[in-house]
Order: structure tokens, then sequence, then C-alpha cells
């Protein structure tokens, strides 16, 4: 079961009653398709609210995978019909998304520190993917350009301390989603080498889906 939980005013400004059955009727929806696919997650999760304006330009919601059952989801309140129009056309996906996280162990809350940088970019490629695929939502940052190689080599050289933000969602150069990208492009190919789906291969380490994939990591 999927619980909504809401960081609200006492009088609901933010979440209106609307809101709030529109995001439970969202949950309910994409719970069993994710299930599905996925049955390996937690019995019980929240899924925690909040409005403000860290969003996704293009969609107006961010999602984040918070601890092994929890998920954030942050809406825009000021976009055109509130909160209930966003999460009547986004919030399914998202959850997608952050459950694909969730069923991988890919949150910000674990007990295993990372060891590498790739662990997060083949973790949204996959992500990304099974949005995609058993989801439905094609993104602008799941579409990665014919140099993509050389994208995947950058990351290949980084640090696990390498800054996250820049890699992942906005680079100096002007470049956006770098690792979600390149992420895409290596979970396709690995899926395409091992004849399995980005949900069959959720659990499946890092350094075997670069293996699938044909990329050896720099050393």
């Amino acid at each position: 079961m999927i619980t909504p939980l809401f960081l609200d005013t006492d009088d609901g400004r933010h979440f209106s009653p609307d809101a709030r059955q529109t995001i439970k009727e969202a949950c309910a929806v994409a719970e069993p398709e994710v299930r599905q696919h996925l049955p390996i997650l937690p019995d019980e999760i929240e899924l925690a609210c909040q409005t403000g304006t860290l969003v996704i330009p293009e969609t107006g919601e961010m999602g984040l995978s918070v601890s092994a059952s929890r998920v954030g989801w942050t809406v825009d309140a000021s976009r055109k019909g509130g909160v209930a129009a966003t999460a009547r056309t986004q919030l399914r996906f998202t959850l997608f998304h952050e459950l694909h996280h969730l069923a991988r162990g890919w949150v910000i809350y674990r007990d295993e520190p990372r060891t590498t940088f790739m662990e997060g970019v083949v973790s949204e490629g996959l992500a990304v993917v099974f949005e995609r695929d058993v989801g439905g939502r094609s993104t602008p940052w799941g579409e990665y350009p014919d140099n993509v190689r050389e994208w995947v080599d950058e990351l290949l050289a980084l640090p696990v301390t390498a800054p996250y933000y820049s890699w992942m969602i906005q680079h100096a150069d002007g470049r956006r989603w770098i690792g979600y990208r390149a992420g895409t492009y290596i979970a396709e190919q690995a899926i395409r080498a091992s004849g399995m789906s980005a949900a069959a291969l959720v659990q499946v380490p890092t350094d075997e889906i670069l293996k699938m994939a044909g990329i050896h990591s720099i050393k």
C-alpha cells in the first residue's frame, strides 16, 4: 500500500481535498502496475508530498527516493490547474521511476555508501527505461545524443565525490541531465545484450550492467 503524507497548512490550501484525492488515486493506480514488475517492493510505502518550486521545469514536480519505504514528491502549486492537475498528469509516471529506485536500493538513506559515481548513472538510466517501457512516459532526460559514448567516458572518469547536480542535472557547459541520458543509453545496451528488462535488471550490480552494455570502467 502507498500511503500519501501531506506537508500542509492547517487550512489545507496547498493540498486541497481535490488534490489529496487525486494523489491517492494516482497511487492506487500506479501501485499494482509497478508491483506486477517489481514484487520485491516493501508492502508499505509512504509518499511524502510537499509544495515547492524546486521541481523539473518540464513537469512541475519532482520525485526523490528517500529510503527503502519512502518516496518524496514536490509539486509546484502555482502551475496552471494547481496541485491536482500536476498530480493527475505526472504523478503516476514519477512513481514508476522512484519505485524502481526503491526496489534497486538507490535511495538517500541506506546502509551501504556509494563506491562509484556510475552507480547513480546506471540506477537513473534503468529507472528512466522502466518508467518509459512500463509506465509509458518518454522524457527529455531519457534522450541521448549521437556522441553519448563520449559522455559515458566522461562519467566513468569521475570520482565518487564528483558534484552530483552538475553531472546529473545541469552542467556549467549548458548540458542537462548528462548522467540520466548516458545512463539510459547504458541501460538500453544492457537490455539489448542480455534480453532482460529494466525490471529484471533491478538488482543487478552496476559493474555487471556496465559489462552487459560493453562498457569497461576507466582505472
